[in-house]
């Protein structure tokens, strides 16, 4: 138990991984972040600023924490920052598509 904490009545566990939510939780995570990081992004080929990458990433932690599921704030960070470059590319593409129907 020394991975584990008392919090609110309910057994924690401190260590937990990303990976060890529910396939659910992963994706609803996953669809906010890229939700929230495309509208947010000015030009299709840019990252954002810090500021606003961290605004986001906060905002979503929120909801996480007010679904009342537990998963450490640094695990959810990297997971983020692995999943930026795929949010900017599946945002390209989808603008060159919407490009490409345009063209037509």
């Amino acid at each position: 138990m020394k991975n584990h904490v008392y919090q609110n009545g309910r057994l924690i566990q401190t260590n937990k991984k990303f990976s060890a939510l529910k396939q659910k939780q992963k994706e609803w995570i996953t669809n906010e972040l890229r939700q929230r990081y495309i509208s947010a992004i000015n030009y299709p080929h840019v990252k954002l600023n810090p500021k606003k990458r961290d605004q986001i990433l906060d905002d979503v932690y929120d909801l996480i924490v007010a679904k009342d599921t537990w998963i450490p704030f640094h695990e959810v960070k990297k997971h983020y920052f692995r999943k930026i470059p795929s949010f900017i590319s599946s945002h390209r593409k989808m603008m060159e598509k919407q490009e490409g129907e345009e063209t037509e």
